[in-house]
């Protein structure tokens, strides 16, 4: 080989002799995409160089920018997460005898909202039923019901102060109020019924009377709603076990003295066939 064909390497490629002509690069096929200069940057939008002539990259106004579409979006979303539902807030404010949460016997006194004392309960009498017989001459409310007959004394002693409640409940008896009525709320500590709706949502009100007798098994009481100086004037509920949490924010007018067997039995739905109150001698 001559020395005059020998070529030195080149840093860009081979050289090519003067006077060649380049080689002709092969036709591209329609449709294809036009060859990519390779180390050209991507030709920016104009929407992006207008972003960058008003917010110039890695300024302190861009960052300022991108903090806020960031944190707008989530401080919105955390409001939206801890904002209280209408609805608590709607139950929260219902207490009415109409409701049949209301009307139910609980162990607890009416919740406390928007920071007000629940009103005031009438002040119990002292009075514990000490030296009450359950035989003898008294009244006596005695419940028919599709299991059996249950039978409870009421407290007609006056120092039981329930005078109002025993007349009330009395009159609404012996004038067939109950009659066919059904035992609403039934669970392992207590039975409730009388309510003329069948839900516990029904019933009229009456003043309340209380006393510190204790709601021992087989406790006759009245169901009231939030307000402890209103009673429900025709739900009644028995115990089933002792519930002494009751004591003194219920009324408590009678005590089952014969039945507790079939008050035990009793299932929600059960018929009421009647329930009169007898004056016994």
């Amino acid at each position: 080989m001559s020395q005059q064909n020998k070529r030195p390497p080149s840093a860009g490629g081979s050289q090519r002799p003067s006077g060649q002509q380049p080689k002709s690069q092969p036709p591209r096929k329609s449709g294809s995409p036009p060859p990519v200069r390779r180390g050209a940057a991507p030709q920016k939008s104009s929407f992006m160089v207008t972003v960058d002539r008003i917010l110039p990259p890695f300024s302190v106004q861009r960052y300022a920018v991108i903090w806020i579409l960031v944190m707008v979006p989530l401080a919105l979303a955390l409001l939206l997460l801890l904002r209280p539902s209408s609805g608590s807030n709607s139950a929260a404010s219902q207490a009415t005898p109409t409701t049949a949460a209301a009307a139910l016997p609980t162990p607890t006194t009416a919740a406390v909202t928007n920071n007000q004392q629940p009103p005031a309960a009438p002040t119990p009498a002292a009075y514990t039923g000490a030296g009450f017989s359950l035989t003898g001459p008294g009244k006596y409310m005695v419940f028919e019901t599709a299991k059996g007959r249950i039978v409870a004394k009421l407290h007609t002693e006056p120092e039981a102060n329930v005078s109002g409640t025993i007349a009330n409940f009395e009159k609404k008896a012996n004038d067939k109020y109950f009659d066919g009525l059904n035992f609403h709320r039934v669970e392992d500590w207590v039975i409730q019924g009388g309510d003329p709706s069948g839900n516990g949502s029904g019933g009229g009100s009456m003043q309340a009377e209380y006393n510190m007798i204790p709601f021992k098994t087989g406790a006759l009481g009245v169901a009231r709603a939030g307000d402890p100086a209103v009673n429900n004037d025709s739900q009644f509920f028995i115990v089933k076990a002792d519930a002494d949490s009751l004591n003194g924010q219920y009324t408590n007018f009678g005590q089952v003295t014969e039945g507790m067997d079939i008050a035990n039995k009793i299932a929600i739905g059960d018929k009421i066939t009647s329930i009169r109150v007898e004056d016994r001698k």
